[in-house]
């Protein structure tokens, strides 16, 4: 059942737990995310997040294979730790070894799972973590620490991250009122800091210059884009290859490298996602699944209902009802 809530009387926590992923984007205020479910299994999204001023910690959890895109407000820099498994994890188009810190740092970034994400998270202001790091150390915060990517570092600093993170949410969910005090927030603010410093003075040092995406991801992302706006209209291969402006078989090889489907797989899922989300959007009133489907260029519905039942393992019908009975 969805539910929001705010856990105390100053806002420093907030959660919400809801299967429409529509609501989960709307409830990360400046972080701009969109999520486009690609792989079969109910979605649930559970979050939750706890304020300290120039700091925010928070997790998220996510229980069904995503595409999760975001463009974040400069001012923040996030570092993920992930407590799931991620042997079916890309980030930014490239898949995530063993032992890696994520720095979503960089402005626009994605990251794409087939089964579950799990992720704790402490987004800093960058001004004063900027400034923090360098009182800490004496030296200027290095650039590569400032550019989206995924990193390899020492696995006990990113297991003392990752717990440290979790740790502290947990507490912080159980007992709200050890924010009460000035002196409690700065513990805790101090705290996250050394454990990301620790984390991050470890990663392996990159000395060249960033690379450029390639042609074929930047085509890609084109695409994605295009079709988020225009998916509707059920765009032919020949207008995605013009956006990319790849060719065809460009355009295949680098859905496949970066999502893992071929454009005309994600182009359905997506359209699937749209009925879903027309779903949610038209609760108790009294437009037809089928006008909702049509809407959204599926002509055979047989095939549709099969297809929706498939990804979200529910159809279309029990969505409306469930929902209509979380009501």
């Amino acid at each position: 059942m969805d539910s929001q809530n705010t856990i105390n009387n100053n806002h420093k926590i907030r959660a919400v737990l809801t299967s429409d992923i529509d609501k989960l984007a709307q409830f990360q205020v400046n972080k701009n995310r969109r999520y486009t479910q690609l792989h079969t299994g109910q979605l649930q999204g559970d979050y939750l997040e706890v304020n300290l001023g120039t700091l925010q910690v928070f997790r998220e959890k996510l229980s069904a294979g995503s595409l999760v895109e975001a463009a974040p407000a400069r001012n923040f820099v996030p570092f993920a730790a992930l407590l799931s498994n991620i042997d079916d994890l890309n980030f930014c188009g490239k898949r995530i070894e063993k032992n890696s810190i994520i720095q979503a740092t960089g402005g626009v970034w994605d990251i794409n799972f087939k089964y579950h994400l799990n992720a704790v998270v402490a987004a800093f202001d960058r001004e004063t973590f900027c400034r923090d790091i360098q009182l800490l150390t004496g030296e200027e915060i290095p650039n590569d620490w400032l550019v989206s990517k995924a990193c390899l570092t020492e696995p006990l600093a990113l297991n003392q991250y990752a717990t440290g993170l979790n740790n502290i949410i947990n507490v912080i969910q159980m007992k709200p009122e050890v924010l009460a005090t000035e002196n409690s927030l700065r513990m805790i603010s101090d705290t996250i800091l050394r454990l990301a410093f620790n984390v991050l003075k470890v990663t392996i040092p990159c000395n060249e210059k960033r690379a450029n995406q390639s042609k074929r991801s930047q085509g890609v992302r084109h695409v994605i884009d295009y079709l988020h706006n225009y998916g509707q209209n059920i765009p032919t291969i020949p207008e995605l290859c013009k956006v990319a402006k790849l060719s065809e078989r460009n355009l295949q090889y680098g859905f496949k490298e970066y999502l893992g489907v071929t454009p005309i797989r994600y182009l359905r899922l997506l359209r699937l996602n749209g009925v879903r989300r027309d779903l949610l959007l038209n609760r108790g009133k009294k437009e037809k699944i089928v006008d909702v489907a049509l809407d959204w260029g599926f002509i055979e519905l047989g095939r549709f209902a099969s297809e929706y039942r498939q990804l979200f393992q529910e159809l279309p019908s029990a969505t409306l009802k469930r929902l209509n009975l979380e009501n």
